[in-house]
């Protein structure tokens, strides 16, 4: 068995403190089911060690494993193509509801000019007596025919 150490490590990292860092989320990590980077069956610690030196693993691992846990804890286990599914039968949903809502209008429009035209045709004969009337008063004051008290 080779012995790894934090020295080995060090050719990598100058800082022993973070290289135990790395290795301790590495390690976690490794234990908890993530897939090691190099072909060994040690213990997670010495697996993360190994990869310290190697060069697989580098401070950066921090983000993309923070990273990878943040974006597993937010979906779980929704797959990409469930979530475009969703949006597509979202954005199914919102056009039809947009043209149910403009049929809905165009209806809406129709019924008010119905209305306009019944009423217009209700006005159309009395304002045809109006018009009858003015113009039956006018010719009787030009032709002196009005009947007048006497």
């Amino acid at each position: 068995m080779a012995r790894v150490t934090i020295e080995d490590c060090l050719l990598e990292l100058d800082n022993a403190f973070d290289i135990c860092t790395l290795a301790g989320k590495r390690a976690k990590d490794l234990s908890s089911g993530a897939s090691s980077q190099l072909e060994s069956k040690d213990k997670p610690t010495v697996i993360a060690l190994r990869e310290i030196a190697a060069g697989q693993i580098n401070m950066d691992y921090f983000e993309v494993s923070n990273k990878e846990k943040i974006e597993s804890q937010l979906f779980g286990s929704v797959t990409e193509e469930e979530v475009i599914d969703e949006l597509s039968q979202s954005i199914d949903d919102t056009n039809q509801t947009e043209s149910e809502s403009i049929n809905t209008d165009q209806a809406d429009m129709d019924s008010a000019q119905n209305e306009e035209n019944t009423i217009e045709s209700e006005e159309t004969p009395s304002d045809m007596e109006a018009v009858a009337d003015v113009t039956n008063t006018d010719q009787e004051e030009t032709t002196g025919d009005k009947n007048l008290p006497e």
